[in-house]
């Protein structure tokens, strides 16, 4: 796959999920990614509130049903 042309993040704010190595509470963004041919790549990236340094993509979890 070539490199994105066009990469924008947005921060999840009502995420709720837990650091997968140590289980602290976890912030999410949303990365986008788009590319010359015209493909969008989504992905909800997950990072650790601690600096134990755990990042990784995740399946959304949401606060509230809304």
């Amino acid at each position: 796959m070539s490199a994105p042309t066009h990469t924008t993040v947005h921060e999840l704010l009502d995420y709720f999920g837990r650091c997968g190595a140590c289980g602290y509470p976890a912030s999410a963004s949303l990365v986008t990614r788009q590319f010359a041919d015209g493909s969008i790549d989504r992905e909800v990236v997950a990072t650790c509130g601690l600096p134990c340094g755990w990042r990784a993509p995740v399946s959304m979890r949401r606060m509230t049903a809304s």
